[in-house]
């Protein structure tokens, strides 16, 4: 464990010492040895002492010299997510006629971790009565106990990393036969930013357990809407989603978790 731990630590003051040293040398060398996929114009590395609102100073991923780059166009574009701080990890698109004037820029490092959307379960198809018919039988504490909302959405986690949230424990077996469905959780299991773009990958592994192939794996692509230390927004397809930041997975539906642990109790009762 020890020898795991020593590069973890001194990785991170690694990068921050480039940052601050930046004048000192004049031929850094490479800090990160993360892929970049084939086709990606987006530069990657870390925020340096000198930023502003019109200046981006940049330490490449792939080593040489700090960059400065001109953000003033991506600032008046609203194309500048999140707040860069020393040491961030960034993603910085280049104007392809100006390679120092920046179209948009990404904090990576504020985009890690989790993000949701809230959800409803919906009443699930009945072959003898309509949904108005249903909801009008119901009393207001069953449908109070029934339509707890989840929160579905990703946690983006470092090395392009990422994991789903919205799993919530089975704690009966009772939910079969309720008469309300959650929507599917969709499984994420890695995550990159292409030209500006973020990609977010689906799971490798289909229902049966049988690998899928690599060109076969499914993913969602969106555009970047905003970005800040509590909020983010990116435009899938037609539809802009809207996600909150959230502590980690397990606290995102703590609610939800607890009604469900409730739900089996009073089972147990009556039996």
């Amino acid at each position: 464990m020890k020898k795991l731990f020593f590069p973890l630590i001194t990785f991170p003051l690694l990068l921050l010492t480039a940052c601050n040293n930046q004048a000192t040398t004049s031929d850094h060398g490479a800090i990160d040895m993360e892929m970049k996929l084939k086709g990606d114009s987006t530069r990657y590395g870390l925020a340096c002492d000198g930023c502003s609102d019109s200046i981006i100073v940049f330490l490449p991923n792939e080593g040489g010299d700090p960059i400065k780059f001109d953000i003033v166009t991506a600032m008046r574009n609203g194309m500048v997510y999140g707040t860069p701080k020393i040491g961030d990890e960034l993603a910085i698109l280049p104007n392809p006629i100006d390679p120092l004037e920046a179209v948009m820029v990404i904090n990576l490092e504020q985009m890690k971790g989790t993000w949701t959307f809230q959800v409803l379960p919906k009443l699930k198809p009945n072959p003898t009565k309509t949904d108005e018919q249903i909801m009008a039988e119901m009393s207001d504490s069953m449908k109070k106990a029934l339509f707890i909302p989840r929160e579905y959405g990703f946690t983006l986690k470092s090395y392009n990393q990422a994991s789903p949230v919205g799993y919530i424990m089975k704690a009966n077996s009772l939910e079969d036969e309720s008469p309300v469905e959650y929507p599917k959780v969709t499984v994420y299991t890695s995550w990159h930013i292409y030209n500006g773009r973020l990609y977010i990958y689906k799971d490798t592994v289909d229902e049966q357990g049988q690998r899928i192939p690599q060109d076969s794996v499914g993913f969602d692509s969106g555009s970047m809407r905003y970005l800040s230390n509590d909020s983010m927004a990116a435009l899938f397809g037609k539809k802009v989603m809207q996600y909150h930041r959230k502590l980690n997975a397990l606290e995102a539906n703590k609610r939800a978790q607890e009604a469900e642990r409730k739900a089996a109790i009073k089972d147990t009762t009556k039996k």
